[in-house]
């Protein structure tokens, strides 16, 4: 009589098992690694940063884009980039006293820009080269801010100086 032997079956069962379980653990800790570097969730955020200063809780108007870019920015620089903020939306009455042209990305209800504090002339160099590596294509240069915003309606890959109509310090388009 002849014998049945199944050790075949029973070793191809575990080798399937420990394939299995293998690609599980990979991809489990390659799920936990993406999850490290995700975003500040925007919804939690603190936008008071943002806010016209004659309309608080106006911050939360940003453009999500936007938000998203300055988180980068910061992240890629090491710059505490939402603490140096010193213009994010405007009332159309606080664009005009700080003398905003009138058609400014700053202007609610769109919330397309925002400037950022950079007394030096290294970080706002760096603040510039940074941003345009990230995505940022409309780049104003004061000497202490840096302009960056997202608004698509406007030129593209342009960099401009303050007081209007100035050339720029450095031009990352060029």
């Amino acid at each position: 009589m002849v014998k049945n032997n199944n050790k075949h079956i029973y070793f191809g069962l575990g080798t399937l098992t420990l394939i299995g379980l293998g690609a599980f653990v990979i991809i489990s800790s390659s799920k936990r690694k993406r999850k490290r570097f995700k975003f500040v969730n925007q919804k939690s955020m603190d936008l008071s940063a943002f806010d016209s200063p004659d309309r608080p809780g106006s911050g939360h108007c940003m453009d999500k884009e936007l938000i998203t870019m300055l988180q980068q920015l910061e992240i890629q620089t090491g710059y505490p980039i939402f603490k140096w903020i010193n213009s994010g939306a405007r009332s159309a009455f606080w664009n005009s006293k700080v003398g905003g042209v009138s058609n400014s990305s700053h202007k609610m209800p769109f919330c397309k820009a925002v400037d950022i504090k950079a007394p030096s002339k290294a970080i706002r160099n760096r603040l510039v080269l940074v941003a345009r590596n990230i995505g940022f294509k409309r780049i104003g240069v004061g000497n202490t801010f840096v302009h960056l915003d997202t608004d698509t309606n406007k030129s593209q890959y342009v960099a401009w100086g303050y007081p209007s109509g100035n050339k720029p310090e450095i031009n990352p388009f060029v």
